[in-house]
């Protein structure tokens, strides 16, 4: 079992170079997984900002039938999206792959809590 902090720190990270990257297809679906993961974790905020980022994009994504991530957590429908796209990348894929890129998967800036920092990288 991993840690759902660490994991949703993961997913946003490769959101951010995902976008960098204009590659919006994996930007979302990076989103998606950790907005999920941050709900796990507690972190309506981070969870709330991936959806929203993702409906800005696509406003015909199933998450517009949503108000916020944890609603959407609650339909037997998007948990089998979210499934899908946790089996496309696992957290310890999302980790390897951060791992390659010399980042942390846990995110920087230690003065900060996890969350604050995914925020700002989501608010970027």
């Amino acid at each position: 079992m991993h840690d759902h902090e660490v994991a949703m720190c993961a997913y946003v990270q490769l959101a951010v170079i995902s976008d960098e990257k204009h590659q919006a297809q994996a930007r979302d679906r990076f989103l998606l997984l950790a907005g999920v993961e941050a709900c796990h974790a507690g972190w309506l905020e981070v969870a709330d900002r991936c959806r929203a980022k993702i409906v800005t994009a696509n406003p015909a994504h199933q998450l517009q039938r949503h108000a916020t991530m944890a609603d959407a957590l609650r339909d037997a429908e998007f948990r089998q999206l979210a499934a899908k796209w946790g089996r496309y990348c696992p957290f310890e894929q999302a980790e390897h792959m951060l791992l390659q890129l010399g980042r942390s998967p846990e995110g920087d800036l230690p003065e900060l809590s996890r969350g604050e920092r995914m925020l700002q990288l989501l608010n970027g």
